[in-house]
């Protein structure tokens, strides 16, 4: 009869472990390599080099690739073709994106920080 206070006792020990608000799997392919990286947000992790920054730009966009934009850039025509796919889920809905654009600046001005890698 005692192993169940036990087992509260050491529960109210363990940290909980957080689940991310979102996680997504991000991958760009330009010149015929293609990168990938893991991106969590709430809280920010994964293997994203610029996560903080990453996640910081979906947020407001409620984690919609498609509303993604960086002001100011002023980019080539110059095309050298970058291909960028998003999957996961961002708070407890699902995402899917691909895109293809024209050069690396023109990805960096659509998409921001996000597949800035």
């Amino acid at each position: 009869m005692a192993p169940l206070p036990l087992l509260a006792a050491f529960a109210a020990l363990v940290p909980a472990v957080a689940v991310p608000e979102a996680n997504l799997v991000l991958s760009r392919t330009h010149d015929g390599t293609t990168t990938i990286h893991n991106l969590t947000c709430e809280p920010t992790g994964g293997s994203h080099p610029g996560a903080t920054l990453a996640c910081a730009a979906l947020d407001p966009v409620a984690g919609q690739f498609a509303d993604l934009s960086e002001d100011g850039v002023v980019c080539t025509l110059q095309y050298d073709p970058v291909t960028v796919v998003a999957t996961g889920t961002w708070r407890g809905e699902t995402r899917e994106f691909t895109a293809e654009y024209g050069n690396p600046c023109h990805a960096k001005a659509a998409t921001g920080p996000v597949f800035d890698f």
